[in-house]
């Protein structure tokens, strides 16, 4: 982990997501579905250019720790993740369409929250308050670690 590149940015946008199965059904039941699901949100999140750091597939919900480049919006990966993760599954066990009605297997809401690493909400505020204070080529990036730079 830490700091990653692209051709105008410098970033680290770390998430934890959670979501569960339509109706909150305890669908996937077997340890093949779970690994299975497992396999299929890391494909595609490497598919995407994002990085899951760890995961977690239960029977009736997700939680994954990741990695989203900001030129993704968070609901765009999330629907990236849930459609074709959930396409994968009713093809891949037919038996999951009878279960759940509207073949559907995610429900639509999610629960997001940013995370980082040592960098709480009070030093954000306090750096954006006094950054004028500072000559701002000093102040850039004091926030973080430079080994990670």
């Amino acid at each position: 982990m830490g700091f990653h590149r692209s051709s105008h940015a410098i970033w680290d946008c770390r998430y934890h997501l959670v979501w569960s199965t339509k109706y909150r059904r305890r669908a996937l039941k077997s340890e093949t579905e779970r690994s299975a699901c497992e396999k299929e949100l890391r494909r595609i999140a490497e598919q995407y250019n994002m990085n899951i750091i760890t995961i977690e597939v239960d029977i009736d919900h997700v939680h994954i720790y990741m990695e989203i480049p900001p030129q993704r919006s968070v609901g765009s990966a999330v629907g990236v993740l849930k459609g074709i993760s959930a396409r994968y599954m009713f093809t891949r066990f037919p038996h999951l369409k009878k279960l759940l009605w509207k073949s559907h297997l995610w429900e639509a809401s999610y629960f997001v929250r940013s995370m980082g690493e040592g960098v709480t909400a009070e030093m954000v505020k306090r750096y954006i308050e006094h950054h004028s204070e500072k000559a701002q080529s000093s102040a850039q990036m004091s926030l973080f670690s430079r080994k990670d730079s």
